[in-house]
């Protein structure tokens, strides 16, 4: 059983010139190549639980249902920051039956809760 987990993602260069360079001597023509990796960590242990790479271009809110896919475990609480405060977020987080740690984005609405879903909650 996991107590909590702490989403979040980070971008990786994985082509193109440094930073420093391209300050250091001016912008460089070469185009540069992002990644985002995206990350579930158990807020106890400080342990990866899932992991996924994903396009620059990627939604984080997008990546939030596989990553909870990657685990067997119970987990009783799923942080994140506002990104994460989407429907789809949070299905998949109550078909975890966990908890959301998750903030309102700030053009924040209610929604109306439908089906099985809507019973469970």
């Amino acid at each position: 059983m996991i107590m909590g987990i702490a989403n979040d993602v980070t971008g990786l260069k994985v082509y193109g010139e440094g930073e420093w360079k391209v300050k250091k001597h001016g912008t460089d023509r070469k185009r540069r190549v992002w990644r985002k990796l995206h990350i579930a960590v158990d807020t106890s242990t400080h342990e990866i639980v899932a992991a996924e790479l994903s396009l620059s271009n990627v939604i984080d809110a997008e990546v939030l249902p596989n990553l909870l896919k990657q685990t067997r475990r119970k987990i009783i609480e799923i942080s994140g920051d506002g990104a994460y405060d989407t429907r789809a977020c949070h299905d998949a987080i109550r078909i975890k039956r966990a908890v959301p740690l998750i903030p309102p984005r700030e053009s924040a609405v209610f929604w109306e809760q439908k089906g099985i879903l809507a019973i469970w909650r």
